[in-house]
This record gives C-alpha cells, sequence and structure tokens, in this order.
C-alpha cells in the first residue's frame, strides 16, 4: 500500500475534504475496473486505487498517514495502540485492543469498497445499511446488509391499511456459480500468502508475535484460481437481481413509520448467512377532509346561520362514507361534536379514535328584501321595540315606503321543543347522533 502516494493516486489535494475524496474514488474506480476496463494494466491502477482510498477514507488512517507518511502503511502499524507515538514510541503497548481490524482491514475493506462501488453507488439501487463482512476476522456466516426505500400511499390507504408492491435490486448468490464465483470444474485452490491457515503472524518487537485475518482470502485459506472466476459474477458469488416484493401497509400507519420485511435485503457479501431485511418507510398524502392527531381526526363543516339558530342536519364524511349529523338549535361558532370510534385505528392495537367536528357558522354577505323584512321583525322583537315601516322595510326607487306584509303561515319559526328525534327521515345516509362539545371548555 505504500507503493504511491494515496493522494497522488486519487488525484486530490492534501487538504480535500471526505466527499471530494469519495467521488474522486468512484469516478477512478469504475474507470478501472477490470469488469469494465480491458486493458491489461487497469487491475494494477485499481488495486492502487483501492489501496488510496482505504488510507484516506480513514480519518485514523489519513491522519496516520500525514504524519509517518509511507511507514503508517507497514504491517503491524497502528498510531493508536500505542498512545499515538507510532509501533515503538514511550507509549509502548498501552491501550492495544483489536488485533484484527489495524492489520486486516486493508486488504478486506478493499473488497467491500468494491461492492459498494458495484452495488451501492456505481449501478444505483435502494440505501444499504448494515456492517459489512469484510471488516477484518476469519470468513463466518453473518447476516446480510438491510435495503432501505420509501413508499407513498394516500390518507385513507393510510388509515384502512393497504398493500403496495415495490421493486428493488438486491444482491443475490449468482445461479450460475451457487455462490462459488467459480467456473464449472474449478476448484479453489490454498493461499499462498497464507498457507491456507486463514491468518498471517508478524513481529512486532524480538520474541512478540501477533497473527491478523490474511487479506487474500480474507480469512477462508483458498483463493480462486487465475482464469478460474465464473464469468457471470467476475468470482465474487454475488450479483444484483430485479425483485418485485408485496408490503403489507397496516391500518394506522403514520408518515415516516418503517414496515420491516423480513429476509428480502441483500444476500452476505461473503460467507453463506441469512439475508438482510427491507425496509419500507411510509409517506402519506395529506388529506383534504381531515387532520390528523394520533388516531384523531378533526373535520370542519359550515352552516348557515338560520341552521345554527334553528337546529337542522349536515352531512358529515367518515371514512367509511358520508354520514347525517344533526345540529342542535343554538349551535355557535366553532362548537364541536364528537363522532366516537370513526377514526384511526392505532397500528399498534387499542380503541379507535374519534372524529370531531368543528361547526363553523357562516353568515350570508346579502339578504332579498322579504329575507330583510323577516329579519327585522326578529330584531325589533328581541330588542322591544314597535315594528315601524320605515324601519322594516328598504326604499324603493321612488323614495317612498312600503308596508311590509306580514309572514305566511308556513314560515320556518324557532322550535320551542328541543327533543327533536334522532331519525335519519328519508335520507339514504346514515345518521349520527354526536356527543356536543363547547368550543371553549366544553
Amino acid at each position: 500500500m505504500g507503493r504511491r502516494d494515496p493522494y497522488q493516486t486519487l488525484g486530490v489535494a492534501k487538504d480535500a475534504s471526505a466527499s471530494d475524496i469519495k467521488k474522486a474514488y468512484f469516478g477512478l474506480a469504475k474507470k478501472y475496473h477490470p469488469d469494465t476496463n480491458k486493458d491489461p494494466s487497469a487491475k494494477d491502477k485499481f488495486i492502487d486505487i483501492q489501496a488510496a482510498y482505504d488510507i484516506l477514507s480513514e480519518p485514523q488512517k489519513r491522519s496516520a498517514y500525514d504524519r509517518y507518511g509511507a511507514a503508517s502503511t507497514q504491517e503491524g502499524f497502528d498510531p493508536d495502540a500505542f498512545g499515538g507515538r507510532g509501533p515503538f514510541g514511550a507509549g509502548g503497548f498501552g491501550g492495544f485492543q483489536d488485533f484484527g481490524g489495524p492489520f486486516g482491514a486493508a486488504g478486506g475493506r478493499s473488497q467491500a469498497d468494491i461492492f459498494e462501488a458495484l452495488f451501492g453507488s456505481a449501478f444505483g439501487g435502494g440505501t444499504r445499511t448494515g456492517r459489512s463482512p469484510f471488516g477484518g476476522g476469519p470468513e463466518m456466516d453473518s447476516r446480510g446488509a438491510d435495503i432501505e426505500i420509501s413508499a407513498t400511499v394516500s390518507f385513507l390507504e393510510a388509515a384502512k391499511g393497504t398493500t403496495r408492491t415495490v421493486t428493488i435490486m438486491p444482491i443475490v448468490d449468482c445461479k450460475t456459480c451457487t455462490g462459488s464465483g467459480l467456473k464449472t470444474g474449478v476448484k479453489r485452490s490454498v493461499c499462498k500468502s497464507c498457507n491456507g491457515t486463514g491468518t498471517r503472524t508478524f513481529m512486532v518487537q524480538s520474541g512478540f508475535q501477533m497473527a491478523t485475518t490474511c487479506s487474500t482470502c480474507r480469512g477462508s485459506g483458498t483463493t480462486i484460481p487465475k482464469h478460474g472466476e465464473c464469468g457471470d459474477c467476475s468470482g465474487l458469488g454475488k450479483v444484483k437481481t430485479k425483485k418485485t416484493v408485496d408490503v403489507s401497509v397496516p391500518a394506522g400507519v403514520e408518515e415516516g413509520m418503517v414496515i420491516r420485511v423480513p429476509g428480502s435485503g441483500d444476500r452476505p457479501v461473503s460467507g453463506k448467512g441469512s439475508p438482510g431485511d427491507l425496509l419500507v418507510r411510509v409517506s402519506v398524502t395529506p388529506s383534504k377532509v381531515f387532520r390528523r392527531q394520533g388516531t384523531n381526526l378533526f373535520h370542519d363543516v359550515k352552516i348557515p346561520f338560520h341552521q345554527a339558530i334553528l337546529g337542522g342536519r349536515v352531512r358529515v364524511p367518515t371514512l367509511e362514507g358520508d354520514v347525517d349529523v344533526r345540529v342542535p338549535g343554538g349551535t355557535q361558532q366553532g362548537e364541536e361534536c364528537v363522532l366516537k370510534h370513526r377514526g384511526i385505528t392505532p397500528v399498534y392495537g387499542g380503541e379507535r379514535g374519534d372524529i370531531y367536528v368543528s361547526f363553523n357558522v357562516t353568515i350570508p354577505r346579502s339578504l332579498t328584501k322579504r329575507q330583510r323584512q323577516i329579519l327585522q321583525q326578529y330584531a325589533d322583537d328581541v330588542e322591544g321595540r314597535a315594528p315601524k315601516e320605515e324601519d322594516s322595510s328598504a326604499p324603493s326607487s321612488g323614495g317612498g315606503t312600503t308596508t311590509p306584509p306580514p309572514p305566511p303561515a308556513d314560515d320556518p319559526k324557532p322550535r320551542s321543543d328541543e327533543k327533536n328525534d334522532n331519525s335519519d327521515g328519508n335520507g339514504d345516509a346514515p345518521s349520527e347522533e354526536p356527543k356536543r362539545r363547547m368550543a371553549a371548555g366544553g
């Protein structure tokens, strides 16, 4: 890894930001990857690029390189393990804890970066989470990475539940080689770097040895012979494939909730462990009718002022369809009624929420001549004034006054009996008898 300056290899300045380094790495990795670049020298360049990114992508390794130069890339070097003063400084062996990580991560992380370039960024796909299995240590069965995507549902679908079919591109075992990475008839050979042991030892100090996972075979003890790689997966044993998954969206789901579909994520890049999960983050389209707070819904309904005074019925939407709701006589602006157990069903179980209906009384901007006469009579009666012809009629075009006619016998009058029934009458919609609530403190 010390064969070239990593900054020169990636073509970045020594004060380059992490994002600039990552951008330069992915650009070069895609350009010189042996699967896409058939130049014989591309493979060596690709290895140098991986090695350079391995140093500069980790703050500790980058800091060590900036301080100690190429010596920090030698096997066994770990400034953190020795008090930050180099491998044989005054710090001695104080604080040395992780044997595998500092020395085995180089080769392993390069492989993880290859897969990240192939399956994560270079070729698109969903966001993958979870620890890479190439982080050092002997090869073992491990869990694959999770895949995270988003799905949008309507407000009604979120309230009542639905099913969404999503398309993902998970990492799976190559069908041609069944995950072995080998051509038909080819067998893996003993790793020459570790002689099949899966570990490599090195001398830290005279008489003291330490072991680390072999970076060539990643602890397996075997390697793929030259030209023995499977042609479909280039020896990786893994490929990406298009897959559709049916996701059950439960009733009551809220914005930002995550639905987990077990076993629908990536297969482990190394080993034969279980696949990761599919994580579906739900986005809910806002409703034009309701406002939601937890399991309760809120709806505003407009009623004319005469209905607020005399009472009546109004059509109110619910999740199951419209219903008729009685408006009590004398309803005030902002007063509410409650439709019990008509709201949202909780995702995790429990009692269903309610719908709160708020009455907004509307005032007409203009009145007909007859409406004004009737309303003036009501005002005179309330204020105890004797009705006057000039007060109870609108001026005519000739400037005179007219005598208002007596109200007809079929004019609507406020009912003195507040015990009106709760039947639906002849309407075709169900009727609700809500619990009345005052807007302020009711």
